[in-house]
């Protein structure tokens, strides 16, 4: 073998070096994952921000200095305390020097309009919308219907500019937030949540798409599941963090103000070498390359990088350039991206649907409130370790299936087990979140493996907004209750199991590459039909 052949394969041997994990990848995954972490306490911030709080209709002729949200003694009997006010008798209230009793109110009501509040801790004291519950329940809708706007416009964004600018918009557009802390007006109010949700919420999409682009071939896996312990360590620090301030505006305040310091990211984060190749941007990826070499200490020069052409370096990545960029068009005509792009999204409507349809009724549960919502948020954690050895040791598709099956199964087992024994209901709840769990976080995974780097930021948001049409109905799954107890549950089981059987229509990703553009996909597809 010549010289020139040893040189060769050393430098193939390098380049397969930079894309593996080093200390510059493992500083890369923390400055994602911290944004991930502050943007999971906006996502579920009206969880105590906009809670009900107990209520009672306010008489201000009848009132003491400090009134208690408890119903006083005089107050008419089999009259609605929460939404209707009774109408004094002026004339028998005079008689009886100003002093209410029973007897002082006709037999009249009016709607209440004004309230005494067991405390200021939510907005509903300080919007003042007591009895009108459904506007503190909508808050969390329009903040979902502002994710399903950011999903869709994120992942195009993110292909079109980059990964890095848009996480960094994502992440310190959240701060316009800080504005709820000054409006009086619930309909102001809603209105800066729903344009709060639009600017940060695209950043779910967008990060785990930099992760695994960042990780390289051997962590793909554990990208969808790191994403997934941010988000849910996030949840569980607002959880404590709410608890030790209880004052919403406090919250607000506490939660939202560290945002502005991600524009810091504008000199620390890197973009996507995978990206830059993609889009021709040679000198940016060969930049961050030699940055991947001092920090990981790998043996190449930095003169080595520059002299490398951009072909040799692009062969050396298999990335292969797009001579004209994909387009919506170029999606919609390839057969094999909608099939998966179909699949996919079912599969994500039905994991957010069943997991957060199953924390809502877990906070039905009876109990401190906080800590209902850490231990929901920490059954959470030994799933995403099942999915990180299952997807690894048995591949992604049948790893899904099997989670979905278990995770039906679970379910109506719980069901159907006797009230009596209440450890039972208990543990067989915590084992079908642990099933939806581990697809939560493998869809995440497969997803991004299915499809190319062309189009990825795009097809993954339009997962991620299946997944908000979840998240938006599964808050009425409790109303099915009251027609037959067991039928949310029936429903969290069948569009578990009809997600189980779609994923047959996709292939294993488990020993394939990361394909770049539609065409690659195309053409392994037919090389696989060939050899059939």
């Amino acid at each position: 073998m010549t010289a020139t052949g040893v040189e060769s394969v050393d430098k193939g041997d390098v380049y397969k070096q930079l894309d593996q994990f080093g200390k510059f990848q493992v500083f890369q995954y923390i400055l994602i994952c911290l944004p991930l972490m502050m943007v999971s306490m906006i996502h579920v911030n009206y969880i105590f921000v906009a809670e009900d709080v107990e209520h009672r209709c306010r008489v201000p002729e009848c009132e003491d200095a400090n009134p208690s949200v408890e119903i006083p003694k005089w107050w008419p009997r089999n009259v609605d305390a929460k939404c209707y006010r009774p109408v004094l008798d002026m004339q028998r209230y005079s008689s009886s020097n100003q002093t209410c009793s029973n007897n002082t109110f006709l037999e009249v009501l009016e709607e209440c309009h004004d309230w005494v509040f067991e405390n200021n801790n939510s907005i509903v004291a300080a919007l003042n919308i007591g009895c009108e519950s459904w506007k503190s329940t909508l808050v969390g809708c329009i903040h979902n219907a502002g994710m399903i706007v950011s999903m869709l416009i994120t992942g195009l964004i993110a292909d079109k500019v980059g990964r890095k600018p848009t996480i960094i918009f994502c992440s310190i557009g959240g701060i316009v937030g800080l504005f709820k802390i000054f409006i009086t007006n619930y309909y102001a109010y809603i209105t800066v949540e729903f344009l709060e949700s639009i600017l940060a919420s695209g950043l779910y999409t967008v990060a785990v798409v930099l992760l695994i682009e960042v990780g390289g071939e051997s962590k793909r896996v554990s990208a969808g599941v790191i994403f997934s312990y941010a988000v849910y360590v996030g949840e569980v620090c607002f959880a404590f963090i709410a608890m030790g301030l209880k004052y919403w505006k406090l919250l607000i305040i506490v939660v939202y103000s560290p945002l502005i310091l991600f524009i810091l990211y504008a000199f620390t984060l890197r973009e996507s070498t995978r990206w830059q190749m993609l889009r021709g941007k040679m000198d940016e990826a060969k930049e961050t390359l030699i940055m991947i070499t001092k920090l990981n200490k790998l043996e190449v020069t930095e003169h080595e990088i520059n002299e490398t052409s951009n072909e040799d370096l692009r062969f050396q990545f298999n990335v292969v350039v797009q001579k004209e960029k994909e387009r919506m068009r170029d999606i919609l005509a390839s057969r094999e991206i909608m099939t998966r792009l179909l699949v996919t999204s079912f599969c994500f409507f039905a994991s957010s649907f069943i997991y957060y349809g199953m924390a809502v009724h877990a906070v039905l549960l009876p109990g401190n409130k906080y800590t209902n919502f850490v231990l929901s948020s920490l059954s959470s954690f030994p799933g995403d370790l099942i999915a990180l050895y299952t997807f690894k040791r048995f591949g992604r598709k049948v790893s899904l299936q099997c989670g979905y099956i278990a995770s039906a199964l679970f379910l109506l087992a719980q069901t159907f087990s006797p009230d009596s024994i209440m450890w039972l209901k208990v543990a067989l709840f915590l084992c079908g979140k642990m099933g939806v769990v581990i697809c939560f976080t493998g869809i995440y995974t497969y997803t991004l493996e299915l499809f190319p780097t062309s189009v990825r930021g795009t097809l993954m948001g339009c997962g991620n907004t299946a997944a908000r049409f979840g998240s938006m109905l599964a808050p009425l799954t409790p109303l099915l209750s009251s027609q037959f107890a067991a039928l949310p549950s029936i429903l969290f089981a069948s569009v578990s199991v009809v997600a189980a059987c779609t994923l047959t229509f996709t292939p294993e990703t488990k020993t394939l590459p990361m394909f770049d553009t539609i065409a690659q996909i195309e053409t392994q597809k037919t090389k696989i039909m060939t050899h059939l």
